[in-house]
């Protein structure tokens, strides 16, 4: 998955930067000129089957709400506040396109095209990122985990951030990195229920990770609905198996959700920890602001 990623994410760049390189350092060699020109016209109609790509998987997404009654949204920003990790925080002008939610299996899901731009410096165009992320929610905010495939290279392990984290099945240790800044929690996490879910035969290739209230898989590039159910099917078995004591300590400590999924709104005084504060929503002053807060975490995971 990481090896297409980094494909797919340098492609566009890459072709606009050889095509660069090619024009200011080929002189007046006519053949070199039409080799930039042709590099050129690659880049762009890489941006142009992208937007081809865009305009398709809305209507695809568009036709599976219709006949499944789920919600769809051209676009929003929403989960750009939810959630950190890569991809999310990366580039600019940051949105989720083609937006589906409904519920799958009893659970509250969505699935949308988490969309941004880079640029190769100041001056250059555009180009367009797209990866495709599918969530089922949680009732509380947790800290992130990240299970990814064994076999990622180093770089991408590093991108995630945390630390390595084993458990005691050899099974899943031979199928699975998994990183977490807290071993602790990651521990209580990957209980024995959770564990032997992870090792089924639908969970193979998956990009894994519990951040905030939801827990999603990610991949690079849009996808259709062809495959949504088995996306649907792993997120919703994670959900069902996060244990129960795990949700209870962090509901406990205020990071419960009023809504499944909903991040905390208000102002500062009434969603961050203070003296006079449970740093349990109040619901006062809410029309102050509607930008959600973003969600910090103890240090230390859940108590035994």
């Amino acid at each position: 998955m990481f090896a297409r990623l980094a494909s797919r994410r340098w492609a566009g760049p890459g072709l606009a930067a050889i095509s660069g390189v090619v024009l200011v350092t080929t002189g007046s060699m006519a053949w070199m000129w039409a080799l930039g020109i042709i590099l050129t016209l690659a880049a762009l109609a890489w941006g142009g089957w992208d937007a081809w790509r865009a305009m398709r998987h809305g209507d695809e997404a568009r036709e599976f709400a219709a006949t499944h009654g789920w919600e769809y949204l051209p676009r929003t920003y929403e989960y750009n506040s939810r959630f950190w990790a890569y991809p999310f925080g990366e580039g600019e002008a940051r949105r989720q396109e083609s937006v589906l939610r409904g519920t799958y299996d009893g659970q509250r899901c969505a699935t949308f095209s988490h969309v941004f731009e880079t640029r190769h410096d100041r001056d250059s165009a555009p180009v367009t990122h797209a990866f495709q992320v599918t969530l089922a929610e949680l009732p509380v905010a947790l800290p992130r985990i990240d299970i990814v495939p064994q076999g990622i290279y180093q770089q991408a392990l590093k991108a995630l951030g945390g630390r390595d984290v084993e458990v005691e099945s050899h099974e899943f240790n031979e199928r699975w990195r998994v990183r977490a800044s807290d071993a602790r929690y990651a521990h209580a996490v990957l209980d024995p229920r959770m564990v032997e879910r992870l090792t089924w035969l639908d969970m193979e290739g998956a990009s894994i990770r519990i951040e905030g209230a939801a827990v999603y898989v990610w991949g690079s590039g849009r996808r259709g609905t062809e495959d949504l159910a088995k996306r649907l099917g792993i997120v919703t078995a994670i959900a069902r198996r996060v244990p129960a004591h795990v949700i209870r300590e962090y509901r406990d400590l205020g990071y419960g959700t009023a809504e499944p999924g909903a991040p905390l709104k208000g102002p500062d005084w009434a969603t961050q920890g203070g003296v006079l504060n449970s740093r349990r929503y109040t619901g006062i002053g809410v029309e102050d602001t509607d930008a959600p807060r973003r969600q910090t975490f103890p240090e230390a995971g859940p108590r035994p």
